[in-house]
């Protein structure tokens, strides 16, 4: 009745025994949801500190979206193959999640775990665009996926955490994004707005602090959730990156402040003025200039 997903594994999960026996050792395997109720404070939990201190403190566990549960299926897809095979299964064409058929398969194997056609097949195209990048099946061809990853901070002593979606037996490290434009000019402004930066900067730092070693590479594996389906891996500039070094140690300063003084402050509460972001000035200004011509 179901389409069985079927992929042959992307890379060979294998290592020099040296450089596995000393990777291993700083590794913790867990679940997503573990992960996120384990001790530390992790990159997202930075974006709510930066947010203010009171939206980290009081934040709700969010209910997955549908649109996080594919994004969830899309990573298994691509980096862990063998557990998408065994963990989903794909409706029958023309079977929507109204059927009959749907709700009989939710009742087997749980609703995060049932995909329709569509859903399937957009997940095998990103699947496929990957395997054919070159680039990227090279980096994928032996190493470890959703690994967590615990160290304490060397500046503020609190515990911090990471969870990198790909290192490679030769340490570069992948981050997996889906998205609807891999332009260089579409990516940039994602960076800009989910602060992939602060996550470069902090994943770099920790994974240091954690095990001696540095990331041979780091680089964002951007795959476009719509057909043509484009991948490929972007890099970010020094300068950028050393942006987000500062955007997250600040961050990282004042949860530590607060968890010291077990104070969580909110946005600021008094009357006061806001700055505008560059676009909206610069338009602005065009404008303003060509009013009193």
């Amino acid at each position: 009745m179901y389409r069985k997903l079927l992929f042959n594994a992307i890379r060979p999960v294998n290592q020099p025994a040296h450089k596995e026996k000393t990777m291993r050792q700083h590794f913790r395997t867990m679940t997503n949801e573990e992960y996120h109720r384990a001790e530390g404070v992790s990159k997202s939990g930075l974006d709510l500190i930066n947010r203010s201190p009171a939206h980290f403190r009081y934040s709700a566990t969010r209910e997955p979206t549908r649109s996080m549960t594919l994004g969830t299926a899309t990573h298994a897809a691509i980096l862990e193959p063998e557990l998408y095979a065994s963990q989903y299964i794909a409706l029958p064409e023309g079977v929507d999640r109204r059927s009959s058929v749907y709700k009989e398969a939710i009742k087997e194997r749980g609703e995060d775990s049932i995909l329709t056609r569509g859903e399937a097949d957009r997940i095998d195209g990103m699947t496929a665009s990957v395997r054919s990048n070159l680039h990227a099946s090279a980096i994928l061809s032996a190493g470890y996926a959703e690994q967590s990853i615990f160290a304490t901070d060397p500046e503020t002593g609190v515990i911090v955490r990471i969870r990198p979606d790909w290192i490679s037996a030769g340490l570069a490290c992948l981050d997996l994004k889906t998205a609807a434009d891999a332009s260089d000019d579409g990516f940039a402004k994602s960076v800009a707005n989910y602060r992939y930066h602060v996550q470069q900067a902090f994943y770099t730092d920790v994974f240091k602090w954690a095990t001696g070693d540095k990331f041979s590479d780091f680089g964002f594996l951007v795959v476009e959730s719509d057909l043509p389906h484009s991948s490929t891996i972007i890099r970010l500039p020094d300068d950028v990156v050393a942006y987000g070094r500062k955007l997250y140690r600040r961050n990282l300063n004042t949860y530590a402040e607060c968890l010291n003084r077990d104070e969580w402050p909110g946005i600021p509460q008094a009357p006061h003025v806001i700055g505008m972001p560059g676009w909206f000035v610069n338009e602005m200004e065009s404008e303003m200039e060509v009013s009193y011509e």
